[in-house]
């Protein structure tokens, strides 16, 4: 059993992060003995606290109904100011900016003018909406930025960098870990910000800070692309953009001209910056810190809490304490004798209203958890059917390849050319008989998914909700030789669909006849329902769904690094690439992971990446409004000529 400390409503599994405003750890939510959530805690330096922050955080939770629930600035904050003041909000797996420059830096992997540009670009973002509703950082620094490790940039101090603002002059410790990032020039807090983002940027082209009291314009001309191990300088447009940014050139006057700026820059230049690239430089970076925290999140999440139940509970609802009044009299006291009661009753409902309340939401999380699971295993199926389909196109080709050597065999005239299409036989049939195994592999794998799901949608039964297992629809039979097709698709949008058939509702057996009443006797009344069965509700109407389509794909380039005569992959017919795409809901690819690629550092699983963020779709749909969704698609190389 791990070991956990209390902090407010939560306990804390593990550290992520020390800086100089304090410490970023995951925390755990519970709900009885049971685990809820995870979620971010943000903790104070006591050079913060011993500056009076715990009285200002009071009033940075009037910020938050302002932020509007942008995930820029993360979501579901918790301001906690007894104990150990600490902030909280929805759990993001990744790490700070700041981590990222330095172990960047320790590791000596370079850091591409396109990564630099992804993470400004998220910053941007959360700047210009912050100005937008009237508000601003001030305090913006490497320390404010959370990195996912799904490559999206997010500012997670913004409830709390107004305090820290107002202290910075009574903690110099904070100050001068600031001073890199703020300029006495800036006339107004727009260009403050936007100073400070610029700053940024600059540390991340070059992974230098701007040096404290020299003009950033005795340094810019001077700049190279040190983080990407580059003598090169930097270029022009991202040049032009930093004059503005650090005050050097015009300053931004407004948020509409910074904008205009950082859009040319990002969208006309050489540079693609997109999440994707983001977060495969994130997962190469920080691949052993990630395999941990999913390790001690799973942990977390099989964990019996009953030990800490208790202090969590009665940290997250404190009762109202009564003073009692205290008058003379014996008609006074009765009175107090009588609200005493009554307090007592009221305490009494509250902790049964309280523990039926706890247990409702423990059955409805469990619920949730099995639906979860049965969604999985719908998508799994999903790629097993794509799976099966693709080994069956494999089969067909193998075997028409197959049928050609025979007749070129039986054509053949010298021992040489037999003894090729011999092996070219013997190749064949290694072929298919690895084939047959993984379609054997895959059938097994499919029944086990089918036995699951049927436990699970049990114990949905016997809990009184209708949540089926999910139709394994059969595949459809492809030509052989398809390649670059968009198979098995499924839409998705917020959540996947778990149950992909109604349940029937039981039949009634035969009623027993009955005499027909009189006309002046009253009807007789209708038959109670068994208990065991849920009563059956009117069904509603079905959500029509729409799944991603492929409209064009873009043909992939074979790699140069294919060509390589060391390649292992050149002896094969072609190299199929599986992938999965997550497309928007205005169709375009954002990101797109490897389901089974081609081992090797020959580059094509990169070029089919390419391709497929090249490609164009046309959304999921849902009752007719497009929605975000992912589509499986295959990407074909043939062998090098």
């Amino acid at each position: 059993m791990a070991t956990y400390s209390r902090m407010g409503a939560f306990l804390l599994s593990g550290e992520l992060a020390s800086d100089s405003l304090g410490k970023v750890l995951r925390g755990v939510s519970i709900i009885g003995n049971t685990y809820d959530r995870h979620v971010l805690i943000r903790t104070f330096s006591d050079e913060l606290l011993q500056a009076g922050l715990a009285s200002r955080l009071l009033e940075a939770s009037k910020l938050l109904p302002q932020l509007g629930g942008s995930k820029a600035f993360g979501l579901n904050y918790r301001i906690e100011t007894s104990g150990t003041p600490h902030v909280a909000c929805d759990y993001i797996p990744g790490r700070s900016l700041a981590q990222l420059i330095e172990k960047a830096k320790q590791e000596q992997i370079p850091f591409g003018v396109d990564h630099a540009l992804s993470v400004v670009q998220g910053l941007a973002q959360g700047i210009i909406q912050l100005h937008s509703k009237g508000l601003s950082h001030g305090t913006l620094s490497p320390h404010s930025v959370w990195v996912s490790f799904e490559g999206a940039a997010m500012l997670l101090d913004v409830p709390f960098a107004a305090p820290l603002k107002a202290l910075a002059a009574k903690t110099p410790f904070l100050k001068a870990s600031l001073e890199p990032y703020a300029s006495d020039k800036a006339g107004h807090a727009l260009a403050q910000d936007l100073y400070a983002l610029g700053a940024i940027l600059y540390e991340l082209l070059t992974f230098e800070r701007l040096t404290v009291g020299a003009g950033p314009g005795s340094v810019l001309h001077l700049a190279t692309l040190k983080a990407a191990q580059e003598d090169a300088p930097i270029p022009a447009e991202i040049q032009g953009l930093l004059q503005r940014l650090l005050l050097v050139g015009q300053p931004y006057e407004d948020v509409q001209a910074f904008n205009g700026d950082l859009e040319r820059v990002l969208y006309d230049g050489d540079y693609s910056p997109t999440t994707f690239n983001m977060a495969f430089f994130m997962h190469t970076l920080f691949r052993e810190e990630n395999d941990r925290d999913a390790l001690a999140m799973k942990a977390d999440q099989s964990e019996d809490f009953a030990a800490y139940a208790s202090a969590v509970e009665a940290a997250k609802v404190r009762p109202i304490q009564m003073e009692p009044v205290r008058h003379e009299g014996e008609v006074v006291a009765q009175k107090s004798t009588l609200v005493k009661a009554v307090v007592g009753v009221a305490a009494a409902l509250a902790l049964i209203v309280g523990g039926g309340w706890l247990y409702i939401r423990g059955q409805h999380k469990e619920m949730e958890k099995i639906q979860g699971q049965l969604a999985s295993l719908q998508q799994e199926q999903a790629l097993s059917l794509q799976k099966a389909a693709d080994l069956q196109n494999q089969e067909q080709a193998v075997l028409k390849e197959k049928e050609k050597a025979q007749k070129e065999l039986a054509s053949a005239k010298s021992t040489t050319e037999r003894e090729d299409k011999q092996k070219q036989l013997l190749e064949q049939e290694k072929r298919l008989e690895e084939i047959t195994r993984q379609r054997q592999e895959e059938e097994r794998k499919q029944k086990e998914r089918e036995t699951r799901a049927q436990q699970l949608a049990a114990t949905v039964a016997a809990k009184g909700a209708v949540a089926p297992p999910p139709a394994a629809p059969q595949p459809s039979p492809q030509p052989a030789g398809t390649s670059g097709s968009a198979q098995g698709s499924q839409a998705a949008s917020g959540a996947p669909q778990v149950a992909a058939k109604a349940q029937e509702p039981p039949k009634p057996g035969p009623a027993a006849p009955s005499p027909q009443p009189a006309a002046s006797t009253p009807p007789p009344p209708a038959p109670t329902p068994t208990p065991s069965l849920p009563p059956q509700s009117a069904p509603a109407a079905p959500a029509v769904e729409t799944p991603v389509q492929l409209v064009t794909q873009s043909t992939p380039s074979l790699p140069s690094r294919a060509r390589n005569p060391m390649n292992p992959h050149r002896t094969k017919e072609f190299v199929n690439i599986r992938l999965r795409v997550f497309v928007d809901a205005q169709g375009r690819a954002q990101k797109v992971t490897i389901v089974e690629g081609a081992d090797g550092p020959w580059g094509y699983n990169e070029a089919a990446q390419e391709a497929a963020l090249q490609s164009t779709f046309a959304p999921a749909t849902k009752d007719g409004k497009p929605v975000t969704g992912y589509i499986n698609m295959n990407v074909r190389f043939a062998r090098p000529r």
